[in-house]
């Protein structure tokens, strides 16, 4: 697996291309978590929690994602390469 670094804008393109089924890594509200795409919109991306799909009992379709936007994700994987956001990570809120 590669990792290729880019920058914000260059993820958001990436990102906004996206089928669902990728797999991303999130900071959100203080907490890094990887996720699966569930769509990717005009004003964010629809993320699934690996923990949830690990842990779902139900039929496919049963989980429902939550909506972040692009600035949350700090890496996406795509066909065994990793694009990885290179600027620094924003400060917790108080």
């Amino acid at each position: 697996m590669s990792v290729v670094p880019v920058n914000e804008t260059e993820l958001q393109e990436k990102l906004s291309k996206c089928i669902a089924g990728e797999r991303v890594l999130i900071e959100h509200q203080g907490s890094r978590f990887s996720a699966r795409i569930q769509q990717a919109g005009a004003q964010g991306v629809r993320v699934i929690p690996e923990i949830l799909i690990k842990n779902a009992t139900g039929k496919p379709g049963d989980i429902e994602g939550v909506t972040l936007p692009y600035q949350d994700v700090w890496e996406l994987e795509v066909k065994g390469v990793v694009y990885s956001r290179i600027d620094e990570p924003r400060e917790k809120s108080a």
